[in-house]
């Protein structure tokens, strides 16, 4: 069986479409911008919607083909184009592979997804993410509604700048506070306002989870190996990004196990998961994460073999799960990347994975669920 044949027994799903010979130059224009915008896909030429093979009978069909892939999406974009005999008729096989210059658009200035089997325009809020995971905006650095300067806590701000800067922010005058403010983000002017962004108020704000309330982390513990289990523990963990990352460490820290070795006469506990990796992991999940995903939060569950931490948020433009396990890294949240690094969370440098790796080795694993990601650790 051909590996065409293979994918029409498929039937039309998530990353495979039918289109029949006739098919409009914007259709087929269509089908690929909605595959590059999500996960690539093929796309089979010759066959009806109900799998029939009504074949291809034309000479100049992949010069037709590669035009509309150069024409009629922007970014212009590489597909492969390729044809078999099925049936004694001839289909194209069209591969589009998930985008590496997303988000793309057809002429009509229009981005497509693929949801299931059929194409659908990304809303607003998807359109944005699609935007953010290519780098071009940084959500982070965006305005919150119905906030002002006042949602900031200057003794944070104050405390980090005369750390790291020397700069003693409280005794500035009100002029030179607010030009910092402005310049490092913090807070932004929309339409004669001023605004705490979404970075200023996770790193400085006063209790951010009052305007960010998707910004907590959910923390549980069961005493079992599945959700069914009996809870032990549940916490809602508020604060600030670095609050965070140390309450939750500290609870990992308290309610993982610890194996117990007998050297000679004493007894020695040793750590069943490396606070370098517990540490890692949560800096992971918050400063990766898609914080435009206000419906959803960070989930990190204790369970008696393992520890799943769940964070909101695939992995960013060309990443893949093997890819970064070497080190490569598509930053998400640059604005918080540059403080959590100043503050000595984070360094930047894609060493965090490889060292969790090195230290777990397949006791860690990596996973996409949908628009989430999970890092296991097994105890």
């Amino acid at each position: 069986m051909t590996h065409a044949q293979q994918l029409i027994d498929q039937g039309e799903n998530a990353q495979i479409e039918f289109k029949s010979a006739q098919v409009r130059p914007d259709s087929v224009a269509r089908e690929i911008v909605s595959f590059a915008n999500t996960l690539g896909g093929t796309l089979l030429i010759g066959i009806e919607d109900n799998g029939t093979v009504s074949g291809v009978d034309r000479d100049d069909y992949e010069t037709w083909l590669a035009n509309i892939s150069r024409n009629n999406i922007m970014p212009a974009l590489q597909i492969g184009i390729s044809h078999t005999v099925v049936d004694n008729k001839t289909v194209y096989v069209v591969e589009v592979p998930k985008g590496k210059d997303k988000p793309y658009q057809t002429l009509d200035g229009k981005y497509w997804l693929r949801v299931g089997s059929t194409n659908r325009t990304a809303t607003k809020e998807e359109l944005s993410r699609l935007f953010q995971q290519a780098g071009l905006i940084h959500f982070d650095t965006a305005p919150v509604t119905n906030t002002g300067r006042e949602g900031i806590d200057n003794q944070l701000v104050h405390t980090y700048y005369h750390t790291y800067y020397k700069i003693d922010f409280l005794q500035l005058d009100e002029n030179e506070q607010q030009n910092l403010l402005l310049n490092a983000d913090l807070i932004t002017e929309r339409e004669g306002k001023q605004l705490a962004t979404i970075g200023g108020l996770l790193m400085f704000g006063k209790q951010p989870q009052r305007r960010l309330p998707h910004s907590s982390i959910m923390f549980a513990v069961f005493k079992g190996t599945d959700l069914s289990a009996d809870l032990i523990n549940k916490k809602e963990i508020l604060g600030t990004l670095p609050e965070l990352i140390d309450k939750t460490v500290s609870l990992l820290q308290l309610f993982l196990p610890t194996a117990s070795l007998i050297k000679g006469t004493q007894r020695e506990e040793k750590e069943l998961i490396p606070l370098k990796v517990l540490r890692e992991s949560i800096v992971n999940a918050v400063v990766h994460r898609d914080y435009s995903l206000s419906m959803q939060k960070i989930q990190v569950h204790v369970f008696s073999d393992r520890i799943e931490i769940t964070s909101p948020g695939k992995l960013t433009n060309t990443l893949t799960l093997m890819k970064i396990r070497y080190g490569n890294s598509s930053p998400r949240n640059i604005f918080l990347i540059k403080y959590l690094d100043n503050m000595r969370y984070f360094d930047g440098l894609g060493r965090g994975i490889p060292m969790m790796l090195h230290l777990m080795g397949d006791r860690i694993i990596f996973t996409e669920i949908g628009e989430l990601f999970r890092v296991t650790l097994e105890i």
